[in-house]
């Protein structure tokens, strides 16, 4: 789990890739956006151009950046992200929340942030959803990548489902992972590049950090509609604050020089990031 900013709430929330972005020859339109030219897809998706990142002190000043450490030097192959968390309205077409749903106390409706969703939740929606759109989807477990042979979404931890596989050159949906994440989250290959990272995702001043992000300081301890801020500079919304959202690696200290971009070769760990 990841944000660039403070909790407002202690929920979880997805944010979608794509490896195709709905279409193996899908060609997406180029807009100006404040970080340069990005492609964005009619579906709400943002293409973000791949790069090499080298991991090192200057990514230190993200208290919340773990991906780049020193010597890792990671290349990214381009990938769609959804501009958004994922809504309440796009969960419910396709999946029910277990003994927690969300409530008006927190934040309720079509265009605020799906929460109590689990990590386990996330794959199904996924697929689910691959599956609706006529794409490919990424997960499989237990041999089979269509939900319904997969049994009841486990409370706990399950050693079959922690054993679940992502096929990241399908062209369905899936999670980020946490370089992917940290990367669109940090503007890209430009916002990387410079000598000095945004502390925050599209912006490096605290004082205008309440223009970018729910945090503790203005969302009354509530979560907020989706896209109510400003984008960071590849125009994706709501990267730092509001809600955490889910990404596909385990969560572990122990990451190096040699850590694959897909996230730690680790067979478990203490749950997921």
């Amino acid at each position: 789990m990841v944000s660039g900013g403070v909790l407002v709430a202690c929920a979880l929330s997805l944010l979608l890739v794509s490896c195709g972005g709905g279409s193996d020859d899908y060609e997406a339109p180029v807009a100006e956006s404040g970080g340069g030219e990005v492609a964005v897809t009619t579906e709400g998706f943002i293409m973000v151009s791949g790069g090499t990142v080298t991991g090192g002190d200057k990514f230190s000043n993200n208290s919340w950046s773990s991906a780049f450490v020193n010597g890792r030097n990671v290349t990214i192959a381009a990938f769609y992200i959804c501009d958004h968390e994922v809504t309440q309205a796009e969960y419910e077409q396709y999946c029910t929340y277990g003994i927690w749903q969300p409530d008006s106390f927190y934040g309720a409706g079509d265009n605020y942030p799906a929460y109590y969703v689990s990590w386990y939740d996330a794959l199904v929606y996924c697929n689910k959803r691959s599956m609706a759109e006529g794409l490919n989807p990424c997960y499989t477990i237990n041999g089979s990548t269509n939900p319904s042979a997969w049994g009841n979404v486990p409370t706990v931890g399950d050693s079959t489902w922690d054993a679940v596989t992502c096929n990241f050159s399908a062209n369905g949906y899936r999670l980020p992972t946490e370089v992917e994440w940290e990367y669109a989250a940090l503007g890209g290959a430009a916002g990387c590049a410079v000598a000095n990272p945004t502390v925050y995702a599209g912006t490096d001043d605290i004082a205008s950090l309440g223009s970018y992000a729910w945090y503790e300081d203005n969302s009354d301890t509530k979560i907020h509609e989706v896209k109510k801020k400003n984008p960071n500079g590849l125009d994706l919304y709501d990267m730092s604050g509001n809600v955490w959202e889910l990404c596909w690696d385990w969560n572990t200290n122990t990451l190096n020089a040699s850590t694959p971009v897909s996230g730690p070769s680790v067979s478990s760990g203490s749950g997921r990031v």
